[in-house]
């Protein structure tokens, strides 16, 4: 009984942190507008601002894989996450103007990184169903503070444009809760460990491991482009006002959170193969939806088929790769750091060919990479190490 009441208090403590991440990480894509036009920033910059949180993101990841072999779970993530407090900081009161934008979207990505480790990682420490069950609260969560951000970003700014400082001092606030509740939630008993060479690789053998891994690469790298550009090219664009743009951001979230308790209900009653194709198909076919339309009721159908077919894709994939790495830190992050290389290269690559073809041009891209995984997730289901677990 014991067990089971520290399990879900463990289950409640990381909804409640990677909610808090979703919301801080999330609030970039709704923020870049404003940057550009406070700081006079070109597309090239932008992308370089969205990508350098993927940067973050990955350094993070891969030292959160070795981290806590030293130091233990809940002093590292508290090393990471403060940077999201620091960087919320910097964009608050202005400090250092455009200069410092990079350094804070960096700072965002380090604490980025770290939560999500923190949070796979713990879920992937629960025993059989109730891991593929926490995968999906947990993202559930994370979706929710990610539709709630572009709301607040919103609310801030209706009616007075620097309005948008005040939505980042209140992101700010939820760091430091952040911070509090890392240092309060109990976490599982960890195998004291003398330094890098005692820590298991044996999941680098798994083939599950690597299929996950290789749709988590290109999953990200859709997600990211599509978060980072989605409301600057609705406005550039001239498809939405910059209002509804906004909007189209929390309600692909709202999407992806429905999905995802979805998710953790249908856990072992529906194929894992199943539910990855169907995802796969499902979001190559409303994202092309929502690249090709000049309407708003079809974007917004779009969106919405974008949302519901993203929900399960990379909880599904970490699930696929649970086994492999289950309560192993090192594998959680390198599992999460093939995925955080294609964040760092889809945003970037985006801005590249915005700012030399066009808005429209760039977010082909995006399409490009939505192909890219739907072919990764069938092959990873035919192949033989595509079975359910």
């Amino acid at each position: 009984m014991n067990q089971t009441r520290t399990e879900n208090q463990l289950i409640a403590g990381t909804m409640v942190t990677f909610g808090i991440s979703g919301a801080t990480c999330l609030a970039l894509g709704s923020l870049v507008p404003f940057f550009r036009e406070s700081y006079q920033l070109s597309y090239d910059i932008a992308g370089m601002l969205v990508s350098l949180q993927s940067v973050g993101n990955l350094c993070a990841i891969a030292l959160m894989g070795v981290l806590p072999a030293f130091l233990g779970r809940r002093k590292s993530v508290l090393l990471t996450s403060v940077w999201m407090a620091v960087a919320y900081l910097f964009i608050t009161t202005g400090w250092g103007g455009a200069v410092l934008l990079p350094a804070a979207c960096l700072f965002m990505g380090l604490a980025k990184g770290g939560n999500a480790n923190f949070a796979n990682t713990m879920m992937s420490t629960l025993p059989g169903k109730k891991a593929s069950v926490g995968y999906n609260l947990a993202h559930g969560a994370y979706a929710v503070g990610a539709l709630l951000s572009p709301l607040l970003v919103i609310a801030c700014t209706v009616k007075n444009f620097n309005g948008w400082r005040i939505a980042t001092a209140l992101l700010l606030g939820l760091c430091v809760i952040q911070l509090v509740s890392y240092a309060l939630v109990p976490l599982p008993e960890e195998t004291i460990r003398k330094g890098v060479k005692s820590i298991d690789r044996s999941f680098l053998k798994s083939r599950s491991f690597w299929l996950a891994a290789a749709i988590l690469f290109f999953y990200v790298s859709t997600e990211y482009a599509i978060n980072g550009w989605l409301v600057t090219y609705f406005q550039d664009m001239g498809i939405l006002s910059d209002t509804m743009s906004q909007m189209m951001s929390s309600l692909l979230w709202l999407v992806m959170f429905i999905g995802r308790m979805i998710g953790a209900v249908i856990v072992g009653k529906v194929s894992r193969k199943a539910l990855l194709v169907a995802d796969g198909v499902g979001l190559t076919v409303f994202f092309l939806l929502v690249f090709f339309s000049r309407s708003q009721l079809p974007i917004v159908f779009g969106i919405i088929g974008v949302g519901l077919f993203q929900a399960t894709i990379y909880t599904s994939a970490m699930a696929l790769g649970t086994e492999a790495v289950r309560g192993n830190d090192l594998g959680v992050s390198w599992m999460i750091l093939a995925g955080s290389a294609g964040g760092i290269l889809a945003p970037a690559t985006v801005g590249f060919v915005a700012e030399r073809a066009g808005i429209q041009y760039g977010m082909g891209v995006v399409a490009v990479l939505t192909v890219a995984l739907l072919v990764t997730i069938l092959l990873s289901v035919i192949s033989k190490g595509g079975n359910d677990q």
